[in-house]
């Protein structure tokens, strides 16, 4: 039984990495579905290709559609188009990811085709299968150790007492520095909290100063720009942010009827972020300019206005 297990798993991979769900007829065209890898874990992309080689005079008359965004998230779509020994080899090319657990399958796409003049015909792509794990799986959560016998201790009254005292003066020691501390503190008047948006704005010019993009960190950059931006989304607007995903925060944001410039600028920044973060995208410098640009104003544009005191009016002069 468990060599049968062993030998599932082996041809489930096979299956997904390499393509099998090849399809011919009796004309010279062949389609193919196929992903770089099976098993990934949460947030991790995934490209997954369709691809259609067929002679030239054959002509492909269907689009390749996205694949079910149920659980899975699109970051990029590339359409492709070559010559390839006499024949031409095109198709699409997707970068997903995905945020939940378990085991999907991409179904298998028709491929409608018509050659010289003749009836149509179609062609369907092989079934692919993709699992989703955790992080940690497989990793033990905790080191488990053997009991070890018991130790005789022989209790010694001049040791208890020195340890008594010892415990004694520190934390004798610990209240007193508490309480000079306390005082030194009620002497100096404390600023003001920083607002969320003072907040947010001096942790991106810190961003923005630092050299991680210099050292080629770019993924810690855009992982600190999102992690700012989404902080001070749950303090400003009260939406969980943190522990969302970009898609979840977009329509957390729908109800309160947002600016569409504000709306469009968070949707550009957080979409960028996740590229750089998980589909490797490393942006040029101007793109990295717009986006810490954009960042900033969707700062300063969300920031409530102070409320203004009212004008007193004037008194009537005097005839």
């Amino acid at each position: 039984m468990k060599m049968r297990t062993h030998f599932f798993f082996a041809l489930l991979v096979a299956a997904a990495l390499s393509g099998p769900g090849l399809a011919s007829g009796a004309d010279d065209i062949r389609v193919e579905a196929a992903v770089d890898k099976a098993f990934l874990t949460i947030g991790d992309p995934v490209t997954y290709t369709v691809t259609v080689e067929h002679a030239p005079d054959i002509k492909v008359l269907s689009s390749i559609p996205a694949p079910s965004s149920d659980f899975l998230e699109i970051k990029k779509v590339e359409d492709f188009s070559k010559k390839q020994k006499k024949k031409i080899v095109e198709g699409r090319k997707f970068i997903l990811t995905s945020y939940r657990l378990g085991e999907f399958i991409l179904d298998p796409v028709t491929i409608r085709y018509q050659k010289d003049g003749q009836p149509e015909k179609s062609l369907l792509t092989n079934k692919l299968y993709l699992t989703v794990k955790s992080v940690a799986e497989g990793k033990p959560l905790e080191d488990i150790r053997d009991v070890k016998t018991v130790v005789p201790y022989k209790l010694r009254m001049g040791k208890l007492l020195g340890t008594i005292l010892v415990l004694a003066l520190l934390a004798a020691g610990y209240f007193l520095f508490r309480a000079l501390r306390k005082k030194k503190g009620a002497l100096q008047s404390a600023p003001p909290p920083l607002t969320p948006e003072e907040e947010a704005l001096l942790h991106l010019t810190e961003l923005f100063e630092s050299d991680l993009l210099k050292r080629g960190f770019i993924k810690m950059y855009y992982l600190r720009l999102s992690e700012i931006l989404r902080t001070y989304f749950e303090k400003r607007y009260q939406v969980l942010a943190v522990e969302s995903t970009t898609i979840e925060i977009l329509r957390a944001f729908r109800p309160l009827h947002l600016e569409a410039g504000l709306y469009q600028k968070i949707q550009y920044v957080l979409e960028a972020s996740d590229l750089a973060k998980f589909a490797k995208w490393v942006p040029a410098a101007t793109e990295t300019f717009q986006i810490n640009k954009k960042a900033e104003e969707i700062v300063k544009e969300s920031a409530p206005v102070p409320e203004q005191a009212p004008v007193p009016a004037e008194a009537p002069h005097g005839v």
